[in-house]
């Protein structure tokens, strides 16, 4: 009798721990964040140019590449292309399970002299500070920056009609970024979230503006045509992907009261 006491003792025990963990969980319902944009100019993540003349600037604000007495803005001189910063940094507040717009990237799409060299690679990066205030678990302090880097090659396309993919205006240029590199999961106390970086146009692109990207079917990124400015905004989503269960608790509540009932007729017997 004792040893069958005992038994249902522990049972109660180890049943009343695996209930409360998930319980002491707090989950975020609202963040405030901090969100910056950089390209990474020096290291072995530095900018790539094809071969070729011309002037070329390199900042963490922007990459320009053309005539050196040239403007970015094609409005102005169509002899330089770019791709700029904007809106950086970005601060606000998000809620779990949504997204928010914040920074961005302006592609001043110009004709160039064939002569010129052209980006080719280049990494971008986003820092992502984000500060649990509903509720303030961490004592309000803000998680380590969520560095998300991820790489893009740049495809200059020559200034045609037809260049053999779907385009907007003559060829347009291509962007192939890295797909897996925009998100990142991280646990705050017992809750594991993940965030994602979206962007204007950013998706799967058909297989021959794969192609003509050299890159193999079912690459990522996104277009720009030719001779305008584009304007491609970012922003980023966080979500819960690990949350407790309340269904489950209320199942261990139930086993509770059965163990408890199963424990009072014993000890009748």
């Amino acid at each position: 009798m004792r040893t069958k006491t005992k038994a249902v003792s522990l049972a109660v025990a180890a049943a009343m721990t695996f209930a409360a963990a998930p319980a002491s969980a707090a989950f975020v319902n609202t963040w405030d964040y901090s969100v910056s944009l950089e390209w990474i100019i020096a290291g072995s993540d530095e900018p790539t140019f094809t071969s070729g003349t011309g002037f070329r600037e390199v900042t963490s604000e922007r990459l320009s590449w053309g005539s050196a007495s040239g403007s970015v803005d094609p409005s102005v001189n169509t002899n330089r292309s770019g791709l700029q910063i904007i809106d950086s940094p970005a601060n606000g507040a998000i809620n779990t399970g949504d997204s928010v717009t914040t920074v961005g990237i302006t592609h001043f799409n110009s004709e160039i002299s064939a002569n010129f060299a052209t980006l080719n690679t280049a990494t971008l990066l986003t820092n992502l500070i984000l500060t649990p205030v509903d509720p303030p678990v961490t004592g309000g302090a803000s998680l380590q920056p969520l560095e998300l880097a991820f790489s893009t090659t740049f495809t200059e396309t020559p200034n045609v009609a037809n260049c053999g993919f779907p385009v907007v205006n003559n060829c347009d240029d291509i962007f192939i970024v890295n797909f897996e590199a925009l998100q990142q999961t991280f646990t705050l106390e017992g809750v594991t979230y993940n965030t994602s970086v979206v962007a204007d146009g950013l998706g799967f692109l058909d297989d021959a503006t794969c192609a003509a990207a050299g890159e193999g079917p079912g690459c990522f990124g996104l277009t720009t045509p030719e001779f305008k400015v584009t304007t491609v905004n970012f922003g980023f989503g966080i979500e819960a992907v690990q949350v407790p269960n309340p269904a489950m608790l209320a199942l261990f509540g139930t086993g509770l009261l059965a163990l408890g009932a199963v424990a009072r007729r014993r000890n009748k017997v």
